[in-house]
């Protein structure tokens, strides 16, 4: 299936005011459904590349013909390729009724709501990371003598479909303690006992992240590539 792009992200392109452009984007749903989200002046191509590989539209083959068609539309609204921004992400989901992971044992969370006492502990730990001070925003982390050793949090909220993206970070020398995995496990859990679905996204070449995931109970909803290109 192809489909246009949303047609007021796809004006601010075209009139320059946008310094990122994605003339395409493929979904393969978990169960092999193809969805493919292109501007509306190059669908023609987009069909073609879906009739061409959509037995299997992420394979190498499908990809290089798709990144060599698909570099000259880019050009020609005064866009290039953006190597280090495309990235082949497996995208996972739980929703309310599946079973919550397992908390572990002996690790105990930190429920941090407030900016003012995230920025204490940041400035403890050596890190950058903020929250919404609207009492719904909230980071679930792992605490030792005032500083973070890990923590998940709440990255984009979607309110057309009540779900919240999840995005989890562990100190380099904390790791493989089952840290990140407790908090995942302890937001999933909090997020869906609100009856809000959990969405969690990493990139296909990092197992670590794909593994938790799917420690976590999260199941896998689809594998996605976008080409995304950079204003010339």
């Amino acid at each position: 299936m192809v489909i246009a792009e949303n047609e007021k992200l796809e004006k601010s392109v075209l009139a320059g005011v946008s310094c990122i452009a994605v003339p395409v984007e493929a979904f393969v749903t978990a169960n092999g459904d193809n969805v493919i989200t292109s501007y509306s002046f190059c669908i023609d191509k987009a069909i073609e590349w879906e009739s061409r590989y959509g037995d299997d539209l992420l394979a190498e083959e499908s990809v290089d013909w798709m990144k060599k068609e698909f570099s000259s539309v880019a050009e020609k609204i005064g866009y290039s390729y953006f190597e280090s921004e495309n990235e082949y992400m497996l995208e996972y989901i739980f929703v309310p009724g599946m079973q919550l992971p397992k908390m572990p044992e002996g690790i105990k969370i930190h429920k941090i709501s407030s900016n003012a006492v995230l920025a204490e502990l940041c400035r403890n730990s050596g890190c950058d990371i903020e929250i919404a001070d609207d009492g719904e925003d909230v980071l679930l982390a792992v605490v030792e003598n005032g500083i973070i050793l890990a923590y998940a949090g709440m990255n984009d909220i979607a309110y057309d479909d009540n779900s919240v993206e999840i995005s989890v970070e562990t100190a380099p020398d904390c790791r493989r303690r089952g840290y990140g995995y407790a908090c995942v496990a302890a937001l999933t859990t909090y997020l869906i006992e609100k009856g809000i679905t959990v969405r969690y996204k990493c990139s296909k070449e990092n197992y670590k992240s794909s593994a938790l995931c799917e420690k976590c109970n999260f199941k896998l909803e689809g594998r996605r590539f976008s080409f995304v290109c950079e204003k010339i």
